[in-house]
């Protein structure tokens, strides 16, 4: 609180004007100014000394801020501000004065309307929009408005105090319903900041954001700040916390992460100059993940979403609902076999080399082959069979609008049950329509084993196709994520990815507790077991295996003491039997379809045969575990017990919705109250300090964090195409001839061609 030696006494919160008070006179509201024995009531009416100003335009009449002290100059800016608000005008820091002596305390400043001097292209005295249009700017904001208002230091007092204020304007003012668009008018509070940062952790696009917060307040008008204010301050926030580096802040975030998670593991690969060039990484959940489902995996390159151009590659496999789960992640510099061999072999290395996945998913990179090659010996590596279908189409050539070819070709792909009956169909299909010397086909051929479905019914590989469940991985990233997104903003969207993979996983997991699954059908005893069993989803394809087995026919064709031998056809489907052979004794199965060698869930020909024989109950043998309700079972024993951080997150939530609670009631119950205002207002602000003065102290008695990434050096920027249509200009072109071919050379991995296998 300051006071003046006109008698006025400047209220402040936080160097905010919030009370003015002249004489005996109080103005309890921020939007009333009081000056002489008046009060403005509203930014509509000022009054300045014995002058009433009814309407912004006659603000000639106004009086003078003259006189009036503070102990900051802040406080007479923030002053002048509500001088401005009232009248209708937009304000601005100008120059400031020092005295002579190196590093002395200013003296003088300046505050001046917006509209103040002129702008200039580099010739004194044109205005921006130039010569003809040509200039830097469209439109002229600065027409030498003189009005502005002077402070000093009195030294012999102590204060700041105001020594000039000009007061009339050389243009239009602002009606009220426009002035939230002056630059002076808007600001994002400390508070607004906060709410800004939690959704741009949750990684909601700045314009959402605005859209909220106009939303929460009742119209854009009401907000305190532009779009492009609000995008700006989102920009800058993302800016500060990689300002010691992107590749440095993502390498304190995985240390970070690894001190609160034991089990969190990364690895980081750098090149010759010192930056960053691949990083991979998992969690500890990740690891029991993997250790259960580790039987099938699903890696996929195809995505690039980061300044640097660096690649993408998501280590996806499936869990016992059905759905994916992620294994590891890594951005790797370039698609090199040096580069697929030592994340290969870390990743290999870091779960362990005897849980080997037994099949592999990539897309068709030769360098990636001969990786999983080097690596990974025993497992089945398959090629995925959607990037083929959509390579094939360029190469059909008229070819592609046959339905005969194109079905004989499908059932290549994915519709034969034996290598006999593949050989047979392709053949065939080459004979019919001459391709013996297309050498695409005889590529694609020579790989057969790569693709093929019926060359790889021995190999487990829970009926997938491609590496889609990978690919929808990026693109749930690549929905929020840009070739603009820092590693460390990529880093959060991966977070958030997981996050909420496993939510929806433990939402899954709750369901299969808490419930069992229904069926349209009678739960016969096979279905009953199942439901008990199985998760949820599972059990909704074991359904659909037991409804097809009730419509097929069943023909015994040999016996052999206790071994029976049946021929199952489909309904409504010549020429597809299979053979069921059964051991009533043993209750051992096996069929000729291999459904569940290559799926881990009983096909509908032996659930046919099963029924026949009144078994009851699918035998153990063929249960898999890794598609059991009780699966991860014991992994949520030995995790929840002790997950501490999740007990005191939960704990701290509970208190953030009770206090939050009862503070909006307070602040509800205060806001048409200007005394109940100031109290709420005084107790936020010491709580404030108070707050703010204990985490300083914590922060300084915490040790440094131990590693050290200041060395990190970012990997070099990639101009990627498509970021921009722009023509560069003459100068552009100029400078970039001068700088050499440096650059490109740097960059040239990018854009080398990747070699195929197809």
């Amino acid at each position: 609180m300051e006071a003046n030696n006109l008698g006025m006494t400047i209220v402040t919160v936080e160097d905010e004007v919030i009370d003015v008070v002249i004489g005996d006179v109080s103005v309890v509201s921020t939007d009333d100014v009081v000056l002489g024995d008046s009060i403005v009531v509203g930014n509509d009416d000022v009054v300045l000394g014995d002058s009433i100003v009814v309407s912004n335009d006659a603000s000639d009449s106004a009086g003078s801020l003259i006189g009036a002290v503070a102990d900051k100059w802040e406080v007479l800016y923030e002053l002048y501000k509500k001088h401005s608000q009232a009248i209708g005008f937009s304000i601005r820091k100008s120059g400031l004065r020092r005295a002579d002596t190196p590093g002395a305390p200013e003296r003088e400043r300046y505050f001046v309307c917006s509209c103040e001097g002129s702008h200039g292209n580099g010739k004194k005295g044109e205005a921006s929009a130039g010569i003809n249009g040509q200039g830097r700017k469209n439109v002229v904001t600065r027409c030498k408005c003189k009005a502005n208002v002077r402070v000093q230091m009195n030294k012999e007092k102590g204060v700041w105090e105001v020594l000039s204020h000009v007061i009339e304007h050389n243009h239009p003012l602002t009606p009220p319903q426009w002035q939230h668009h002056h630059r002076s008018e808007r600001k994002i509070t400390e508070a607004e900041g906060d709410f800004i940062e939690v959704m741009t952790e949750a990684m909601v696009p700045a314009t959402v954001q605005y859209r909220i917060a106009a939303k929460r307040v009742g119209g854009d008008d009401l907000v305190g700040h532009s779009k492009r204010d609000h995008i700006n301050f989102v920009h800058r926030m993302k800016m500060k916390a990689i300002e010691g580096g992107d590749a440095s802040t993502l390498m304190t975030l995985l240390a970070s992460r690894q001190a609160e998670d034991l089990g969190f593991f990364f690895r980081v690969q750098f090149g010759k100059d010192g930056r960053l060039c691949n990083v991979f990484w998992w969690d500890s959940m990740m690891k029991e993940d993997y250790l259960l489902y580790h039987h099938v995996l699903i890696f996929d390159t195809t995505y690039r979403t980061n300044r640097y151009n660096l690649i993408c590659g998501a280590f996806v496999g499936i869990n016992n609902h059905w759905s994916n789960v992620m294994f590891g992640f890594a951005f790797l510099a370039n698609e090199k076999q040096e580069s697929f061999e030592w994340l290969f072999n870390v990743f290999n290395e870091s779960m362990g080399t005897d849980t080997v996945p037994v099949t592999i998913f990539t897309d068709q990179d030769l360098a990636m082959k001969n990786a999983i090659d080097e690596v990974y010996k025993t497992s089945r590596h398959r090629l995925c069979q959607w990037h083929i279908q959509q390579n094939a189409i360029s190469h059909f050539g008229l070819l592609k609008h046959d339905r005969v070819f194109q079905n004989a070709f499908n059932k290549c792909l994915n519709g034969c049950y034996s290598e006999v009956e593949f050989e047979t169909t392709w053949r065939k299909m080459i004979s019919d329509y001459g391709l013996q010397n297309n050498e695409w086909f005889k590529r694609l051929y020579g790989l057969k084993e790569m693709w093929s479905t019926s060359l790889n019914k021995e190999y487990f590989s829970p009926g997938i196709l491609s590496s889609q469940r990978s690919e929808s991985t990026n693109h749930v990233m690549g929905f929020q994520a840009t070739k603009t997104t820092s590693l460390t903003d990529f880093y959060h969207i991966y977070e958030g990815t997981v996050k909420r993979w496993r939510d929806e996983e433990e939402r899954k997991e709750f369901n299969c507790i808490r419930s069992t699954p229904t069926s349209v059908y009678p739960l016969v005893d096979l279905l009953q077991h199942a439901s008990q069993v199985y998760t949820i989803e599972l059990f909704r394809l074991f359904e659909k295996e037991f409804v097809v087995a009730m419509g097929t026919r069943a023909v015994i064709l040999s016996t052999e003491n206790s071994v029976l031998l049946y021929g199952v056809d489909p309904p409504g489907v010549s020429g597809s039997t299979h053979h069921v052979t059964f051991d009533c004794v043993n209750n051992m199965v096996e069929c000729s379809c291999r459904k569940f060698q290559e799926m881990g869930m009983l096909c509908f020909h032996i659930l046919r045969v099963f029924h026949m024989h009144s078994v009851n109950e699918i035998p153990t043998r063929y249960i898999l575990r890794r598609w059991t309700k009780f699966a991860k079972r014991e992994v949520w024993s030995r995790i929840f017990p002790n997950d501490m951080r999740r007990a005191v997150a939960n704990g701290a939530l509970n208190w953030r919705r009770c206090v939050m609670t009862k503070l909006y009631n307070l602040i509800a119950k205060c806001q048409n109250d200007p005394d109940a205002r100031g109290i709420v207002e005084k107790l936020y602000s010491t709580a404030n300090d108070e707050v703010q003065q204990l985490f300083k102290d914590k922060m300084s008695s915490e040790p440094e964090p131990v590693l050290d990434a200041t060395a990190v050096l970012d990997s070099i920027r990639s101009v990627t195409k498509g970021r921009s249509k722009r023509k560069p200009s003459s100068v552009a072109k100029k400078k970039r001839s001068k700088k050499g071919s440096n650059n490109v050379a740097s960059n040239a991995e990018f854009y080398t061609p990747v070699p195929r296998l197809i």
